[in-house]
């Protein structure tokens, strides 16, 4: 079925008086358009204060050390995963001396920085006097006779 286009006319006329839709400009009389209110943004709020300034090479380095420490955890998490005879390549004890030695650094340059650390170092140092540590023993026996010195 064909319709001419007045049909289309009147079906959509009357498709307009039953739907609630917005209508249409009408032929040749225009509308005036509402007046829209503008907002205005209010400027956005600073959550957190700018980073302070510091040296770019004292940013290079502490991003080296951190680098450092993060391979230093994978390579003793890997160990911590192995098999026992790997482990026992290790020697636990050198590990947590080198370790002490950093953290008594970093302790001398920034004084302001928290302790870290489960026990006092003189405590941990009576309790390796008390093991009679051998040097030459690998690090898997001092831990199996005295686990709490670590």
């Amino acid at each position: 079925m064909n319709f001419t286009d007045f049909v289309h006319w009147l079906i959509g006329q009357a498709f307009m008086k039953t739907q609630h839709t917005v209508p249409k400009e009408t032929e040749g009389i225009a509308q005036p358009e509402p007046e829209i209110k503008k907002r205005h943004r209010r400027p956005e709020k600073i959550l957190q204060r700018p980073a302070p300034k510091a040296d770019p090479k004292l940013l290079l380095e502490l991003g080296r050390i951190g680098n450092n420490l993060n391979q230093m955890a994978r390579a003793l998490n890997i160990i911590k995963n192995a098999n026992p005879q790997e482990q026992q390549k290790l020697d636990i004890f050198s590990v947590l001396l080198v370790l002490r030695g950093i953290q008594t650094e970093l302790e001398q340059v920034f004084p302001a920085l928290p302790k870290i650390g489960r026990q006092s170092p003189d405590r941990l140092q009576k309790q390796l006097e008390d093991l009679n540590v051998d040097q030459a023993l690998p690090s898997i026996v001092l831990a199996e006779q005295d686990e709490s010195a670590y």
